[in-house]
């Protein structure tokens, strides 16, 4: 029978990032967020709607997830309102930060573990913010369990 990895790797992708200096010395803990956030602080990370398909072979189960984790950032500036770093370096230091954090990455999952695999990345201007980006970071999380 097939074993749903979803929801665990959600939480340990966000976990991981959370718990990394590398992400939080940019984007503060309490604002990486699970699909989720109402108007959330700037700069954030959101984890993104995964898509999962089973895999089966004889003695395990599991799955592959393909997912994108995405950071939000707009430009930063000084206490003399001088820009000091540009959204658009700000949301690419963000993404840098996730691919570093979560390639090759191993987490535990109930009955087994998944490995993450940082499959590329894509930096945009933010649609809804005239003056913010957006960086998706893809990943392909494959799932083994018992």
């Amino acid at each position: 029978m097939a074993i749903d990895s979803t929801v665990p790797v959600r939480k340990g992708v966000v976990l991981a990032l959370a718990g990394d200096t590398r992400v939080t010395k940019i984007v503060p803990a309490s604002r990486i967020f699970a699909m989720t956030a109402a108007s959330p602080a700037w700069p954030f990370i959101l984890y993104g709607s995964p898509s999962n398909i089973p895999l089966r072979a004889t003695c395990l189960d599991g799955g592959e997830l393909v997912v994108a984790v995405h950071g939000f950032a707009k430009a930063r500036q000084n206490v003399a309102g001088s820009t000091i770093e540009t959204a658009e370096d700000h949301a690419g230091r963000i993404g840098a930060a996730i691919a570093k954090v979560l390639d090759g990455r191993r987490i535990d999952v109930p009955g087994g573990h998944a490995k993450i695999a940082w499959t590329g990345s894509q930096l945009l201007i933010d649609g809804a913010e005239a003056d913010a980006f957006h960086c998706v970071v893809n990943l392909r999380v494959r799932c083994i369990t018992r």
